[in-house]
């Protein structure tokens, strides 16, 4: 009896440290701990199946597939193994199989909405846009980022097909949910403005002309007049202003006026360390997008995508090189990142995008 509770302890202790190195981003660690349980308690279910995910995490979908089975096997009236086998499945490339593993799963869990949505994902995949979209129509709001994700990848794989007629998803978000606010600038902040020319025009006068378009360029900005900051910038570099501070200034204006590729000229004229601080990488980023140049792009939206961890966009577009750049699997961590970022109504939004855009063809 002794050896028996001793042999019990080792293992729930093995079983929690594998699942904390897997929390902790470390599967391949995770794993091992796993098969410790797995020497003294073949039969575990649930530690074949935290293996399995295990596996997953660390890029071994095959072995994946067959420990979710395992799982599955010992645990024959459990819905997860099925739901975990169906994403190592989908995530392989194998989206038949996937279908079957979410049906089995949902046979087992007939209201089950994840599972529900999963199903809809496989059937999207499939080609079966109708029965797929009507399944995650009804249950999407029931996910979790990690589904949004890999439905992000998928959908947006097929808008960058069609993405002439895709509209930019920035023009389809509220302000409250991320998109860029469009309306006047209000009376308070014209107010504003108008103090500040009162107060600081004339010294900036005193310090010449190149000071006093900079002034005039920064309150134009402030109040969403592109158009006449970069005119202001544009003279202030010919008056003998800071060039490295009028690039970075004129590069903004020009991503604001939708002129990507004026502004990626003008962020080449900066310094490299300037470029790598994450608040010019995110507009560095940005431009490049725009101008089709997603490999460079990468590297300053990551940037980016790191430091401003509570804003979707640098995740959001990152994960869109890798669209663009035809490695769909690549780009699902970058949109779960988005996901979390945002709210759950992305993927929502983009598969009714691409509802409307099959509709439109």
């Amino acid at each position: 009896m002794a050896w028996g509770f001793a042999a019990r302890w080792r293992a729930d202790r093995a079983y929690f440290e594998g699942c904390r190195l897997a929390r902790s981003g470390r599967p391949a660690e995770a794993v091992k701990a796993f098969d410790q349980v797995l020497e003294t308690f073949p039969r575990h279910a649930r530690a074949h199946l935290q293996r399995a995910r295990a596996l997953a995490a660390a890029g071994r979908c095959g072995e994946a597939v067959k420990a979710a089975r395992r799982a599955a096997e010992l645990d024959p009236r459990n819905h997860a193994p099925r739901l975990f086998q169906g994403q190592f499945h989908y995530d392989a490339g194998s989206c038949e199989e996937a279908r079957k593993a979410f049906s089995a799963a949902q046979r087992l869990d007939p209201e089950n909405r994840l599972v529900k949505a999963y199903l809809g994902l496989a059937l999207l995949a499939l080609g079966r846009e109708q029965e797929g979209v009507e399944l995650l129509r009804a249950n999407l709001l029931y996910a979790n980022e990690e589904l949004e994700a890999r439905l992000l990848a998928l959908v947006e794989q097929r808008l960058w097909q069609q993405r002439e007629r895709a509209r930019p998803l920035e023009q389809q978000l509220s302000p409250e949910e991320g998109g860029r606010e469009e309306r006047a600038a209000g009376v308070w902040l014209r107010a504003a403005s108008a103090v500040r020319r009162a107060l600081l025009w004339p010294l900036a006068r005193l310090r010449g002309r190149a000071a006093a378009l900079m002034l005039e360029a920064e309150e134009a900005m402030t109040l969403g007049e592109w158009e006449r900051a970069a005119a202001a910038l544009r003279e202030a570099q010919a008056a003998g202003a800071d060039q490295e501070s009028c690039a970075l200034a004129l590069g903004e204006a020009y991503l604001e006026t939708g002129s990507a590729q004026a502004a990626a000229e003008q962020f080449g004229y900066l310094s490299e360390e300037v470029r790598r601080s994450p608040e010019v990488a995110l507009l560095v980023g940005a431009a490049l997008f725009e101008t089709g140049r997603y490999e460079q792009a990468r590297g300053p939206l990551e940037t980016a995508a790191r430091r401003f961890s509570r804003e979707y966009g640098p995740c959001y577009y990152r994960g869109l090189c890798e669209i663009a750049l035809g490695r769909p699997s690549a780009s699902v961590e970058w949109f779960r990142l988005a996901c979390e970022r945002l709210n759950p109504h992305l993927a929502q939004k983009r598969l009714e995008e691409l509802v409307r855009v099959r509709s439109a063809s």
